[in-house]
């Protein structure tokens, strides 16, 4: 078993391929449409090569609060945080240090998909 891909669904394609493009890195590999009001994003992390699926259906029922996060591992949170109020990226929980001394602070995306970024 491999690791293929994480989804997130979207509302704002636009604005989604935008935040993770410019704000945290990503690649924009290419763009399908899957079927009438249906478009799916393909992007890519290149140190980790761990790929990101941003799906919009227009016939989808409107998004619920999200149960998923993602965890970005960066070199300096208080780095990481500066970088974040910069581009007005909404922060849910500043730094704090948690088990084991790593430090963790959580962001949101445009979709409502919590985004922990962690320091170790």
């Amino acid at each position: 078993m491999k690791f293929n891909s994480v989804v997130i669904r979207t509302k704002e394609m636009e604005k989604s391929i935008t935040f993770y493009e410019k704000i945290l890195g990503f690649k924009f590999i290419s763009m399908m449409s899957a079927a009438p009001g249906k478009q799916i994003a393909f992007l890519t992390d290149t140190e980790s090569n761990t790929n990101l699926e941003i799906i919009y259906n227009e016939n989808a029922p409107n998004l619920a609060e999200t149960k998923m996060s993602l965890t970005i591992q960066v070199d300096q949170i208080g780095e990481t945080e500066t970088f974040l109020r910069a581009h007005k990226v909404p922060i849910r929980s500043v730094p704090r240090t948690v088990k084991d001394g790593k430090k963790i602070l959580t962001a949101v995306d445009p979709n409502g998909v919590e985004l922990d970024f962690i320091e170790f």
